[in-house]
């Protein structure tokens, strides 16, 4: 190994050491922040506060160094594409700090102890997202973009679990009082954030391995359709042969799961259209997953008949499907579906959106 190689190496390895050093002092401070939930500590308040501090210059240091690598060694393509990943995760972790410094300041601001069942949400709210924080940490100092994508959905997972924790806070109104309660909403979203920054990080562990910038979000979309209708079978399968990269499609139906008929797989047969899977999901059953659609389409009657609450982030539509035809013609149904389709996944995808 020449001098110049063994300086750049020597150089990378003080950056790479730096930014894990910073990620456990930031990981520290997001656990000490959660114990003040639910033990109040004056002290340990006012020391996150004032170790965000020290926390702060690094990150400032971190940014200084990365850029003085890349001036000094100017970088081939690799070690470019880790000094650019380390920057924007040298960001995520100076954020991190931050919300430390938040949960922090808002523990102090409680009137008084949390209700049990919110203690326990929040404690199994900060120990996972915490885990994964450190799990993509791990992933990107190991250079592991398998791990990262890995922990990427199981950061996805957290945002849809949090709907329950929000209900669970309002259904506590008698216990805790209006200041109380907007505290708790902060920790419970910051918390939340905790795993967003996760997933930052490992979208930086696939760029800096992979040079993929950034993997294209995969959107789930619900249809709800009534049994014997066959709309949400036929709008799945249209969905599925045509925009197969950019979301995920099922339909659910109340009541019981709705086999596939005769006469509809003989008509996907004829458009060219497979016709397996296609089988609905009883509604009732997805009770709980159904936060885990971002998009939910009726295509018969409001979507309030079949979802009285929409999740929090979720998103719903109502679809006029047989208005060009006469109720029933297959044709007219497939036609009007695919014109929605498309036009949905251009708004939410991009005009690039699938297609056949």
């Amino acid at each position: 190994m020449s001098h110049f190689e063994e300086r750049l190496e020597e150089d990378l390895n003080h950056i790479r050491d730096w930014v894990w050093s910073l990620g456990e002092r930031v990981e520290d401070a997001l656990r000490a922040a959660k114990k003040l939930l639910v033990v109040p500590d004056e002290d340990m308040c006012y020391a996150i506060v004032l170790g965000d501090y020290p926390i702060n210059r690094d990150s400032r240091e971190c940014d200084r160094l990365c850029h003085t690598f890349i001036a000094r060694h100017l970088p081939g393509a690799g070690h470019l594409r880790e000094m650019a990943s380390t920057i924007r995760v040298n960001v995520a972790l100076e954020r991190l700090g931050d919300y430390a410094v938040t949960i922090s300041r808002a523990a102090h601001q409680l009137s008084g102890p949390l209700p049990k069942q919110l203690a326990q949400d929040m404690d199994a709210l900060a120990d996972e997202t915490l885990s994964i924080l450190h799990q993509s940490r791990v992933a990107y100092r190991e250079a592991n973009a398998e791990q990262a994508i890995s922990l990427m959905q199981m950061a996805r997972l957290v945002e849809g679990r949090m709907d329950h924790r929000y209900d669970a806070l309002a259904a506590a109104d008698d216990e805790l009082d209006g200041h109380s309660m907007l505290i708790i909403y902060v920790a419970f979203s910051l918390f939340k954030r905790v795993a967003d920054q996760a997933k930052n990080i490992c979208d930086q562990t696939v760029y800096a391995v992979s040079g993929v910038a950034k993997i294209p979000k995969v959107h789930k979309v619900l249809f709800l359709d009534q049994p014997d209708s066959g709309l949400g079978q036929l709008a799945t399968a249209i969905g599925r042969k045509n925009f197969a990269d950019a979301a995920v499609f099922n339909c659910a139906t109340p009541g019981r799961a709705d086999p596939l008929s005769d006469e509809l797989r003989e008509f996907l047969g004829q458009r060219g259209l497979a016709d397996d899977h296609l089988t609905t999901e009883r509604l009732e059953a997805l009770k709980h997953d159904i936060g885990d659609y971002g998009l939910l389409v009726s295509l018969s009657g409001h979507y309030h008949d079949y979802v009285p609450t929409i999740p929090f982030h979720s998103s719903a539509l109502n679809w006029t499907v047989d208005d060009d035809g006469a109720p029933g013609d297959r044709t007219a149904q497939y036609r009007a579906l695919r014109s929605q389709i498309e036009s949905l996944m251009s708004l939410v995808v991009g005009e690039k959106a699938g297609g056949d």
